[in-house]
């Protein structure tokens, strides 16, 4: 006799609250402290970056954000992670009606309509859809082959969907990133590389046709092409342009948090979101900046490791999704800020002013800690012959 949803639910409620005392132990505690670690440097980066513009409050914010984030991870790590591969249609279209709502009630800004205004409160349902849709892939390629052509597209579909509701946002650098962990979860599933190589060519020649066509907007393409020909990009040439000379001059330890610096100048726009590394850098100089490069390369070292340790192809999948994720986000996010990638608007994990992406980064770690935590427990559990 099968078990109904709620019946189901009931069981796993009863299971967790027996094995949470066990669980806790297994934790990933540098995984933790790495995630702490960078909540901290970026509330302190949004505080001196705030402090520029007299607007100190943003901090505040930020905070609030760490902290709904946290709160909501802790759930999310007790509970069993297997648990969400019953429930990916309802995830699914979770994701979809998000991103439905943005199309046609959303608030613009800077010539995105990517935000929900609900009361006070401003929130940005791409960030959650991404988690959302990594934990919907991983769950559709842990049962099957992704190496048939037929699963492969029906995984594209799945990805393209959301992908071109954040894309008519129209919001690019966001679609990028689904792209990207498309990408790299189909790869981990077993795609062919034909397949791969295939789906980028397309992506390349798709973006080609949007300019050609006409069909992407003028500051998208502005965006795309600003990092080939800086001197003729306009204004986006300026700030990438101001990006770099606030990361030189920072020089070796960097200026101080109570320097005069580009930022407060009012010469480096968009430095508490899109451009806070530079502003960051300023002021704590090539070693606070490699520190955090560091800790960011912690937090993928460790994200890999909960995926190595997984006991199942659908918890190794969620790991590489959402470890895809933060990677893809850190390179063109640092590398826009240094004039070799495109400006996107991809925001920095933990440290961008953002409390939407804050919070969906806090909760992602949450979901990794479930896979760490069970798959330590479970291997501790398991009787040596």
């Amino acid at each position: 006799m099968s078990l109904t949803r709620e019946d189901f639910l009931r069981r796993e409620v009863r299971k967790t609250r027996k094995e949470s005392p066990r669980l806790w132990r297994s934790m990933d505690v540098p995984l933790l402290l790495v995630s702490l670690a960078l909540s901290g440097f970026g509330i302190l980066a949004v505080y001196v970056a705030g402090t520029d513009t007299g607007e100190a409050y943003a901090a505040t914010n930020q905070a609030i954000g760490f902290i709904i984030g946290f709160v909501a991870a802790i759930p999310l790590a007790i509970i069993d992670y297997r648990l969400w591969k019953r429930f990916l249609r309802p995830i699914y279209g979770l994701a979809i009606v998000m991103l439905l709502a943005v199309t046609l009630m959303g608030a613009t800004a800077n010539g995105a309509t990517s935000w929900l205004d609900i009361g006070p409160v401003r929130v940005q349902p791409s960030e959650f859809a991404k988690p959302l849709v990594v934990i919907v892939l991983a769950g559709f390629f842990a049962e099957k082959a992704a190496g048939e052509h037929e699963v492969f597209l029906k995984a594209l579909g799945i990805m393209a969907v959301p992908g071109l509701l954040v894309l008519v946002q129209p919001d690019l650098g966001t679609a990028t990133v689904f792209g990207a962990v498309f990408l790299l979860m189909a790869y981990v599933a077993g795609a062919r590389l034909i397949q791969l190589g295939g789906l980028v060519l397309a992506g390349v020649l798709s973006m080609v046709a949007g300019v050609k066509l006409g069909i992407l907007e003028e500051y998208q393409v502005a965006r795309l092409t600003s990092f080939m020909s800086q001197s003729e990009a306009g204004d986006l040439g300026y700030q990438v342009a101001q990006s770099k000379m606030a990361i030189g001059s920072g020089g070796i330890t960097g200026k101080g948090f109570d320097a005069t610096t580009l930022a407060n100048l009012g010469f480096l726009p968009e430095h508490e979101t899109d451009f806070i590394f530079s502003n960051l850098a300023e002021r704590v100089g090539f070693v606070g900046s490699m520190l955090l490069i560091l800790l960011f390369f912690v937090l993928i070292w460790r994200i890999l490791h909960v995926a190595t340790i997984s006991r199942d192809r659908f918890g190794v999948l969620i790991a590489v999704g959402i470890g895809t994720m933060f990677l893809f986000h850190v390179l063109v996010n640092i590398g826009m800020t240094m004039g070799i990638m495109p400006v996107t608007g991809i925001p920095l994990p933990f440290i961008s002013y953002g409390r939407s992406s804050l919070v969906v980064s806090v909760m992602s770690l949450g979901l990794l800690q479930s896979i760490a935590m069970r798959s330590r427990s479970e291997v501790s559990k398991t009787p040596k012959v």
